[in-house]
């Protein structure tokens, strides 16, 4: 008899919504153009400076309490030099981050101009789907040994693709269909029935009606088909110029035979390794405690937890982040 019941449904639909709200803050990114910085050159320079100069006199005062003048005085110094740094830092990280992200919303603004004078769902499709082709996730495919009318042929404007090794049915939906009616999901699920499909992409530049998005939701017992409106698209877009970009840095790179700075801190910081880092130091601390506070062993202990902690923190600050593309939930079997 179990006592305790784990909740693996009600962690999955947190976990779920979760990914949905962190990808429509990645969304947003791209799509909204965020409040501009109203201070001058000369303000924030103080600001940043004057903090600083608060910041020392404040360790100062404090550290004064615990040893002599000179000696607190070269620990402050070396504290607000080594914050000041820091922060110099992550301040140039996101304004080359910024600087990316208002390259993107510029292209994606360029583009939404652009699919709006697209017509038909054939010309969209091969205007888009190079790109989406691009991306890690999609691929184009025909599977083999699928359950389908051999006289039937795929509409215009449907590509047979794969994503994420699922096999998908993508449809092109012009933007002056906007918003998208139940006839077109009609007419996509008799294209999956001929065709042998469970799972399909609907793709427009515009947007979906209400009743279009209940009745997709009503399907999912047999149909599995994930909306991708303007705003999704846009991202993708984006998301495959940003992949081009860094594809391009790493083939420049490249060029350099000797291993860089940045080339280690990139493998010593990664940001998936923070966690890892992280876990070490809380086991160290707690195998310091265990062999007693006093204890030479533990001391050592406690400094790699430590070093393991500053690491941590180091990835979560340096470390880059990657930003894939947002999963279709809709195409993913629920677990």
């Amino acid at each position: 008899m179990k006592v305790f019941k784990f909740p693996r449904r009600a962690l999955y639909l947190a976990y779920q919504s979760w990914q949905k709200r962190r990808r429509r803050g990645e969304l947003l990114r791209y799509y909204v153009k965020p409040k501009e910085d109203s201070r001058n050159r000369i303000a924030r320079w103080l600001d940043f400076y004057g903090t600083l100069l608060i910041l020392w006199i404040l360790s100062f005062v404090f550290l004064t309490t615990f040893w002599p003048g000179k000696i607190a005085l070269s620990f402050s110094l070396a504290i607000v030099s080594s914050t000041g740094l820091l922060a110099a830092k992550i301040q140039k990280k996101r304004f080359q981050t910024e600087t990316l992200y208002r390259k993107l919303r510029s292209l994606a603004e360029k583009y939404r101009e652009k699919l709006k004078q697209f017509r038909t769902a054939e010309e969209l499709a091969s205007f888009l789907w190079p790109i989406l082709e691009s991306l890690p996730q999609f691929e184009q495919a025909r599977p083999k040994g699928r359950k389908r009318d051999k006289t039937a042929k795929v509409p215009a404007g449907v590509i047979q693709a794969t994503y994420r090794n699922v096999p998908v049915l993508v449809e092109f939906i012009p933007a002056d269909q906007s918003p998208v009616d139940v006839s077109a999901v009609h007419n996509l699920v008799r294209t999956m029935k001929k065709q042998g499909y469970q799972y399909a992409l609907l793709v427009t530049p515009g947007e979906f009606a209400p009743s279009t998005r209940r009745l997709v939701a009503s399907l999912r017992s047999q149909y599995r088909i994930a909306l991708v409106p303007e705003k999704e698209l846009l991202y993708l877009v984006a998301q495959a110029e940003k992949i081009k970009e860094s594809t391009d840095q790493i083939t420049a790179e490249k060029t350099i035979s000797l291993p860089s700075l940045s080339a280690l801190k990139q493998v010593a910081l990664d940001y998936k390794k923070g966690r890892a880092y992280l876990t070490a130091g809380a086991f160290l601390i707690g195998f310091h405690f265990l062999l007693g506070i006093n204890n030479p062993v533990g001391k050592v202990y406690l400094f790699l937890a430590a070093v393991n902690l500053v690491l941590a923190v180091l990835c979560l600050v340096f470390g880059e982040r990657e930003t894939a593309p947002p999963d279709f939930h809709d195409l993913q079997p629920e677990t």
